[in-house]
């Protein structure tokens, strides 16, 4: 299917700037920008959704699960592993992920280049078994799509990245 139509991503979305300046804050400025190592990625985001969605309170009562967590945590994480496809993908095929951060003593944003991707066997699989899911019909990320055009150049964006992800493996 070929559009003119600007593809549809993760990381163009609030959400994902919002992920990768948590990404920014917690991982990436420690280490000047240099590489992204995709498994702490997943460690931290998966972290900071749980702490944002249990509104802070997850450590106190394990047991008791709010139900911001129990139901928009599956598909928070399910974005967040695409946006991190997102990434591997564009990292495979220009050599580099660009990142536009929110500098918050400047109010603007700062451009980055990050040019070193860590990436095990395990963080393919993972991303891959995240691609598959949220491909399918009745998934939020999908559904969340109204038009029709729209949900076939989503599913065109996590065909492409699925391609690029598999000849990893």
């Amino acid at each position: 299917m070929a559009t003119t139509s600007k593809i549809i991503t993760v990381k163009d979305t609030a959400f994902g700037q919002d992920m990768l300046e948590v990404l920014a804050e917690r991982q990436l400025e420690k280490a000047g920008f240099r590489g992204l190592d995709i498994s702490t990625s997943i460690l931290t985001l998966k972290e900071y959704l749980v702490k944002k969605l249990s509104h802070g309170n997850w450590r106190v009562d394990p047991g008791h699960c709010q139900p911001e967590l129990r139901y928009l945590y599956p598909i928070y994480f399910d974005s967040a592993r695409v946006l991190l496809a997102e990434c591997v993908a564009e990292f495979f095929q220009t050599g580099r992920i660009y990142m536009a951060v929110l500098d918050p003593y400047r109010m603007e944003y700062a451009e980055h280049e990050i040019r070193l991707l860590i990436l095990r066997p395990e963080d393919v699989s993972s991303l891959l078994r995240a691609l598959r899911k949220v491909h399918a019909p009745g998934h939020d990320l999908i559904a969340r799509w109204k038009n029709q055009a729209d949900q076939e150049r989503w599913l065109e964006h996590l065909q492409t990245l699925q391609q690029a992800i598999s000849k990893l493996q």
